[in-house]
């Protein structure tokens, strides 16, 4: 009789658990919703972070890309200026010296091309530093210090090789001779 009780326990209990899950279908519903949105909101919550994580890469990488192709203009352009130190270094000697006729409207083309190259740089934002009365460590370049009777301590004597920067960025500090 014993087993009997126990039997009919069990039975008892399976029955009632039976009832349960058909008396409550909404609470089993309800918290598969309640699953469902803590799902939903924990996507949304994702979505908004790539999105975000998307937006400031795309940011990222247009502000590189402007950053590389003003380093790679400025690495032409101060390639370009040696040739224009050479052209001016031609003009110099070009209107120290008689020449014939001939080789004068030869050499005019070279100041046209020489006109060219500051056309190019201007163009380009290039300025050639003009501030060549005292000397600035940030413009210039100081080669070399002599004693000037006519100049001061810290003026510049004489630009050997002329500076050109570039939207406020210098590309060149101009090489001088400062007086002691």
């Amino acid at each position: 009789m014993f087993r009997r009780k126990n039997k009919d326990k069990s039975v008892q209990d399976d029955t009632n658990k039976k009832k349960g899950e058909q008396e409550n279908p909404e609470n089993n519903e309800n918290r598969e919703l309640e699953s469902c949105k803590k799902q939903l909101d924990e996507v949304k919550r994702k979505l908004v972070r790539v999105s975000a994580d998307l937006q400031n890469f795309k940011k990222r990488v247009e502000k590189e890309k402007i950053q590389w192709i003003t380093i790679a203009q400025a690495e032409i352009i101060s390639g370009i200026l040696s040739v224009v130190d050479d052209f001016d270094r031609a003009m110099v000697e070009y209107e120290k010296k008689e020449l014939p006729q001939e080789l004068k409207s030869f050499l005019d083309g070279f100041v046209m091309i020489s006109k060219s190259f500051y056309k190019f740089l201007e163009k380009y934002n290039v300025k050639e530093i003009t501030e060549n009365k005292h000397f600035d460590p940030t413009l210039h370049e100081a080669i070399s210090q002599i004693d000037s009777p006519d100049h001061n301590t810290d003026e510049i004597v004489e630009v050997v090789q002329k500076g050109f920067m570039r939207k406020d960025k210098i590309l060149r500090p101009a090489k001088v001779i400062v007086a002691k």
